[in-house]
This record gives C-alpha cells, structure tokens and sequence, in this order.
C-alpha cells in the first residue's frame, strides 16, 4: 500500500512540475469579412529583425516557410525567386513596402498571398546557472490583391523548464523553440 501511496504521490508531483513549466504567450487575428482559404500560393518576404541576432530574421523565414510546407497551409514560391522580385521593386530598402508595392510584388510573383514577419527576440536567457532560449515573433498574411492584412499572429516561446531544471535535463534549443513557435502561430491560420 506504501508503494502504491508512494508512487501515486511521486505521480502528482512529476504532473505539477511538469505543468510549472513556463508557457509563451500569443495573441492572433484574423480577418472576419476575408475567408483566406482562397489563397493557394504565397511568397515569404524577408523578416525584420529587431533582435540582437544579426540572422534571427532569414532563420526564421526559413522555418516559417518550412512549416507552411509541412503543415500544407500553401504553396511557396522559392525565396531566391522573391528575392530578385523584392530587390527589383524596391531597391533593397525594406521601408518601401506599402500597400501599392506590396500589390505589385504579389502579383509579380503570382501569389495571392504574402507571408511577412518581424522578429523581436531571438536569444538565450542566463538565470544563474541555466540558460533557455527565448523567441518572439509577429507574422502577417497580407492579401496580394488589396495590399490589405488578412491575419497576424504575434507570440513568444520559451524554452525554460522548471522540471527541467530541477532534474537538470537540458532545454530546448533556440531551433527547436522557433519551429514551436512559428507552428502555434500557424495554426491559428486554420
């Protein structure tokens, strides 16, 4: 009876740990009047990054564009492709995206979507002896044919742990951490 007492109890405490773990935060909106499943096809532009990282925003890009493959929300039209399109429209300064270029961009590359995003952390956290990356991020679907935001999704992920680091088991990467991150704010695309 002691061990089934004694296991029973080893049981709660491993759930509370477990559930003491720090979860990020996100905030999303989508577009009443717009129904986006109409989009087929997008382009991912490159990603502002206000994060000390000098390449947290192309990271990020890629795996924005690798879970919108993975999950099967669009087809996406080589980077290297928008690139040439993006540098053509706007001579390489990023402030020159209004809705005017935008619409130009999107119809250049025959998408009906355009997949842009902002970087704000993108590091690793110290706390004594325990490091945890942190990432947060803002992600906006934007209409090709208007120029207007269908969707955005804003959030942050952590990778500390309270079980974790209680039991010294090592946290999630700063890669693994984006693609949870990028993941939950893509779902809320559904």
């Amino acid at each position: 009876m002691n061990r089934i007492l004694n296991t029973l109890f080893l049981g709660i405490v491993m759930l509370t740990l477990i559930s003491c773990a720090k979860k990020g935060t996100m905030r999303h909106f989508v577009r009443q009047e717009i129904d986006p499943s109409y989009i087929k096809r997008v382009a991912v532009l490159k990603f502002e990054n206000h994060s000390k990282e000098k390449y947290a925003g192309e990271r990020l890009r890629d795996i924005t564009t690798t879970e919108i493959l993975a999950m099967g929300l669009f087809d996406v039209v080589d980077k290297a492709v928008v690139s040439i399109i993006l540098q053509e429209e706007t001579g390489g300064k990023a402030e020159a995206l209004d809705r005017i270029t935008l619409k130009r961009i999107a119809k250049k590359l025959k998408v009906q979507g355009l997949m842009i995003g902002s970087v704000d952390t993108y590091e690793e956290k110290r706390d004594r002896n325990y490091s945890y990356p942190v990432v947060a991020l803002t992600l906006r679907l934007i209409d090709g044919a208007s120029g207007q935001i269908i969707w955005q999704a804003s959030g942050t992920e952590t990778g500390y742990s309270t079980s974790e680091r209680l039991f010294g088991i090592t946290p999630k990467d700063l890669s693994q951490v984006s693609f949870q991150l990028v993941e939950r704010l893509l779902k809320t695309l559904r």
